[in-house]
């Protein structure tokens, strides 16, 4: 039975309340760095692949297991987070400037909208959480995947749930991201078979209490 361990970034620039510019180019602050080291620490033998999202943070996130099996093949697969904002508009914002427009979006609730350039809508986002289901589920052997919190909270409410309308996958995904912490550096184990998928816990216990962040 394939097994998926899905890890989020460590913490970013912008988890640490720094302004930061376009979403993709955040990077990884010191204790991130150090959280990721944390994660290549948890495997014990190679994973058959490693997969990050196409975001400096997860790359970076990424690069100590990677380091530490460097005949592991790596892949770049479009797990990235949910930029449902448009980035031109919070060019050197902080996640607090943010705060307003992203409780406008989510109290709109329409998953057709697009807030300009370069944001996606909530149907593009759910087509890219089903299509990593269906791209990783035939892959024999492990596989470590760096990902972001919100698209892995979307995997999550995908496994738990099954096929969903994405109206009403948007509405249940609205509560489910604030209902489920998913800490920076934290990971999940996937396994799926070609009937179930089984979910294990979030967990970030690899971390010492002081390092754990959101």
């Amino acid at each position: 039975m394939p097994l998926v361990r899905l890890i989020r970034h460590g913490q970013s620039a912008s988890n640490a309340g720094e302004a930061t510019e376009h979403p993709d180019t955040i990077p990884l602050t010191a204790l991130g760095h150090a959280q990721a080291a944390l994660v290549a620490s948890c495997f014990h033998k190679p994973p058959a692949r490693v997969i990050f999202s196409p975001f400096d943070r997860a790359a970076q996130t990424a690069q100590p297991l990677c380091e530490r099996y460097p005949d592991v093949p790596v892949a770049v697969w479009p797990v990235q987070e949910f930029t449902y904002l448009a980035p031109r508009r919070y060019l050197g914002t902080t996640r607090r400037d943010r705060t307003q427009a992203v409780t406008e979006y989510w109290v709109r609730l329409d998953p057709r909208f697009r807030d300009g350039d370069g944001a996606e809508s909530f149907v593009d986002f759910w087509d890219r959480v089903e299509a990593f289901l269906e791209r990783i589920a035939p892959l024999a052997g492990s596989s470590a995947v760096f990902s972001h919190g919100q698209f892995l909270r979307g995997v999550l409410l995908r496994v738990l749930c099954g096929p969903l309308g994405v109206a009403e996958a948007m509405t249940r995904f609205r509560s489910f991201r604030m209902a489920v912490a998913y800490p920076n550096a934290a990971m999940t184990d996937l396994a799926l078979s070609s009937r179930n998928a089984y979910l294990g816990q979030v967990r970030a216990g690899h971390m010492p209490p002081e390092m754990l962040s959101t």
